[in-house]
């Protein structure tokens, strides 16, 4: 049975800056997992041209969107550790974050195809 206080939902868990927080959270998952597979299907790459050259500014995009999708997990932390509003700085991570993570998808998955045909 589930006892009553357990099925309450309190009004902090369910405000903006908690699911700004899960958000961050599963940004920065799929960043890292972008990363893994961007990694794992490197070698298919063609190395003619500027294939690899743009195949390194995929991951340094991708890189780029982990670590402000991860900074905006610290900034959630940092200002819920200490009972203060949440910078606007962690709402520019959340707009910049998942442009720079599809962008560099975007890079990959162009690569990826032209070393297909």
């Amino acid at each position: 049975m589930i006892d009553d206080d357990e099925s309450r939902v309190s009004a902090s868990d369910t405000d903006g800056s908690a699911m700004l927080y899960d958000y961050f959270k599963y940004l920065t998952s799929l960043c890292v997992l972008s990363l893994g597979g961007v990694l794992a299907l490197a070698d298919r790459v063609p190395a003619d041209g500027r294939g690899k050259e743009l195949l390194v500014a995929a991951l340094g995009v991708l890189c780029l969107a982990g670590l402000l999708a991860f900074t905006g997990v610290g900034e959630m932390v940092n200002a819920r550790s200490k009972g203060v509003p949440v910078r606007p700085a962690a709402t520019r991570y959340a707009a910049v974050a998942p442009l720079l993570l599809a962008v560099g998808l975007g890079m990959f998955t162009y690569l990826f195809t032209r070393s297909l045909f």
